[in-house]
């Protein structure tokens, strides 16, 4: 299937390539004459334009923590290198993808901008990191360069690059997920409705979830496997609460429906103990557990699946359930990654367009399922994860300094060591404390 769609893909982007030529400087090239005036006036106002992007042969340098140059040989490879040369061509500049490790990128990027010699012309950062650079205004808002209206992102890939209410982030792809694997083969001998069919029916709900996991809890077995923090917070976004008013910056951690959704949690733990106690690594053991069948269900993103292509038992995928609260189930998401344009990069606009044409927007749909389709087991979590891409709730409450708030907080929850109320109610002052800092609030 992927073969015929790239291969579709790469045809048409040739062909599309041919038809400029044809109408572009070849044309010119020719004995024909324009038929009309207004041909001659398009010529030349295409001609005009060209000569405003020839950058002198500059190096447009792109950062990232990883080897972002096009891999030759494949059929995407090809046509990004393909545009590549293009782009090179066409704005008379040298690409060069250039590899920061990912926890020196923050500093290589400030200092060198501060400096007012930014060392990248775009880098890619996750929100958290681009937050505090965005706050100190190192950062172009894309409203300030272009006319986003023109832009070739869609409207979900401006929104997921908006803080403050200004887009800043350039993203060519909407590829996040988050939701739940579970145990097909554990469900299916413990007699229990696949989670995808209850899905469907509008039926994936918390109460849903705890009955399968009581049922397979069995001495041997558990139901779930879980890190305190990500199930706390995936049981607050599906409960219709947030960390973080964005808007206010106020800290509702303590609404009723986030308390609810921790109280949910500290039930899963204490109360109903179907959650498999963790045994020092809280990122690690939640998912080890699940791909060697000892549990029957765990939260976890989809690039997760090639460590379960060989797990010794049928699995699935589907959302996180919904909490009584909400209307519908969702895909938390409380950070992403997309590229940035540095303060003090020369020509931000035509940067940005640099950028845009070095994407491949026909057909991007078509790679991310193609993903999902070379990645997950079955069409069921293939639909699925497609769906997720409509149901995306961002909610950035890390990029107020609240990365590391609450790890404490939900480990003492999950424990039982403190109450949900009385977790919040410790931390929220701290808590609010660094967001004020943040926003510089007085």
């Amino acid at each position: 299937m992927k073969k015929v769609k790239l291969s579709f893909l790469m045809m048409a982007f040739f062909v599309l390539l041919l038809a400029a030529c044809s109408g572009g400087k070849e044309t010119a090239g020719t004995n024909e004459k324009p038929a009309n005036d207004k041909e001659t006036e398009k010529v030349e106002e295409v001609k005009e334009e060209e000569a405003t992007y020839d950058l002198g042969g500059r190096v447009i340098k792109i950062v990232d923590h990883y080897d972002r140059v096009p891999l030759v040989g494949t059929e995407f490879g090809d046509i990004r290198q393909q545009l590549l040369e293009e782009a090179e061509k066409k704005y008379n500049v040298k690409i060069e993808y250039v590899v920061v490790p990912f926890d020196e990128k923050v500093n290589q990027f400030t200092t060198t901008v501060l400096a007012g010699e930014p060392f990248a012309d775009i880098i890619g950062f996750s929100a958290t990191q681009a937050g505090p650079l965005i706050q100190q205004d190192l950062v172009y808002a894309l409203d300030d360069v272009i006319d986003l209206s023109e832009s070739k992102m869609t409207q979900g890939m401006k929104d997921l690059g908006k803080f403050n209410d200004k887009a800043y982030m350039l993203k060519f792809q909407v590829n996040e997920s988050g939701g739940m694997y579970y145990n097909k083969t554990m469900f299916e001998q413990a007699g229990l409705e696949d989670p995808y069919v209850l899905q469907e029916k509008g039926e994936w709900t918390w109460e849903a979830m705890l009955d399968a996991a009581k049922k397979l809890t069995n001495g041997k077995n558990y139901g779930l496997s879980a890190d305190p923090s990500i199930i706390s917070e995936y049981s607050i976004f599906s409960n219709d609460a947030q960390y973080l008013d964005t808007n206010t910056g106020e800290i509702v951690l303590d609404s009723p429906n986030s308390i609810e959704a921790l109280e949910f949690v500290a039930s899963l733990y204490n109360e109903h103990k179907v959650i498999k106690p963790n045994e020092g690594n809280d990122w690690e053991d939640p998912r080890r557990y699940f791909t060697e069948g000892l549990v029957g269900m765990t939260q976890g993103w989809i690039w997760e699946a090639y460590d379960r292509e060989e797990a010794p038992f049928e699995w699935g995928y589907v959302m996180w359930p919904k909490g009584p609260k909400a209307s519908d189930n969702v895909v938390p998401l409380s950070d992403v990654s997309g590229d940035f344009i540095p303060k003090g990069v020369e020509d931000p606009q035509i940067v940005y367009k640099i950028w845009e044409d070095l994407q491949i927007w026909d057909g991007w749909e078509d790679d991310v399922v193609d993903w999902f389709e070379s990645v997950l087991p079955n069409e069921e979590s293939i639909n699925t994860a497609t769906t997720m891409l409509e149901k995306i709730k961002p909610n950035y409450w890390k990029v107020y300094n609240l990365d590391d708030a609450f790890y404490e907080t939900f480990s003492n929850i999950a424990s039982g060591a403190e109450s949900p109320t009385q977790a919040i109610t410790k931390v929220k002052g701290e808590a609010q404390a660094r967001v004020d800092e943040f926003l510089d609030k007085k």
